[in-house]
């Protein structure tokens, strides 16, 4: 492998390292106060019969998380509390490393047209939020038929 390919292997990797949720505080300039704390890292695919989006919510509770979707958005909303071991509240710490965001999250997706949002499924397992919205059905349009013979 040629330097220049080991070196541009390397800067992606580099970048890649600070575009992974969490690694950097979110600054967002058009929301309004308050603004979320964090952004939760998300994957999106589609099958032939849905669009599936996965959110990782490790230490999120399920039940105190929201999911609104809406014809052409889908926003997760919810809060990551920080943990503490609670025989140590009182003790002092001294962070060696703090890259766990906590706080309030909110993410937003534009969805493509053709979704039953109506019909929306989420499930929560291991610390993933797994979204489902299923694809319309197109309806079969009946073409009527009408007389083309003129009136006397």
């Amino acid at each position: 492998m040629s330097y220049d390919e080991t070196w541009q292997r390397e800067m992606q990797r580099y970048l890649a390292h600070f575009h992974r949720a969490g690694k950097r505080p979110t600054i967002l300039f058009n929301q309004p106060l308050p603004s979320p704390g964090w952004t939760p890292a998300m994957d999106m695919y589609e099958t032939s019969e849905a669009l599936v989006i996965v959110l990782d919510l490790a230490g999120v509770e399920a039940d105190r998380t929201e999911v609104h979707a809406e014809p052409h958005m889908l926003v997760v909303r919810g809060v990551r509390r920080e943990r503490r071991s609670p025989a140590r509240d009182d003790q002092q710490r001294s962070y060696h490393a703090l890259e766990i965001p906590y706080g309030r999250f909110e993410r937003s997706v534009q969805l493509p047209p053709g979704l039953d949002t109506a019909e929306a499924r989420a499930s929560y397992h291991e610390g993933l939020l797994e979204i489902t919205l299923p694809k319309r059905i197109a309806r079969q349009v009946p073409i009527s038929i009408e007389d083309a013979t003129p009136a006397s």
